[in-house]
């Protein structure tokens, strides 16, 4: 599936249907995006249904595939200054999502990302509905939803 199969009326159905949420990311997530390397963020309300994006930039993350932070600190420094707005909203969940360029899976670098944005939600107490890694030619979960929820 893609966000071409996606219904006019995507934003009043949930995203938890992790199916569903999949196309919403291949939306939200543009090739642009993955190929130079962004973390989205996906703001939904407390029935899991979208609200709003923000994209944040990586370049340095991804370039020439060199790390100079751990994926687990650009992650959390990505992430923490959204919180404290994110809070304001009683009943906000998010879903997350890694674009970043490479082979459709990177086992250790996609685990850490989604093991910090987890520990970073479960910290501000903000609910996360899924963590997505999404690369130019696949889009996948590198934790199951029981594991990445807050």
């Amino acid at each position: 599936m893609s966000f071409q199969d996606l219904p006019p009326t995507w934003t009043d159905q949930p995203l938890s249907d992790p199916a569903f949420a999949t196309d919403v990311v291949d939306l939200l997530v543009s090739l642009g995006d993955r190929q130079r390397g962004t973390f989205t963020v996906v703001l939904c309300d407390e029935d899991t249904r979208y609200r709003a994006a923000v994209a944040v930039d990586l370049p340095s993350e991804f370039e020439h595939r060199g790390r100079s932070l751990a994926a687990g600190d650009l992650c959390t420094s990505a992430l923490t200054p959204i919180m404290p707005a994110v809070r304001t909203a009683p009943g906000t969940t998010m879903l997350l999502a890694l674009g970043r360029p490479g082979p459709p899976t990177w086992p250790a670098l996609d685990t850490e990302w989604a093991t910090a944005a987890t520990r970073t939600c479960q910290a501000a107490q903000v609910p996360l509905l899924a963590f997505y890694i999404a690369t130019p030619h696949h889009i996948y979960q590198p934790l199951q939803p029981t594991h990445a929820a807050a």
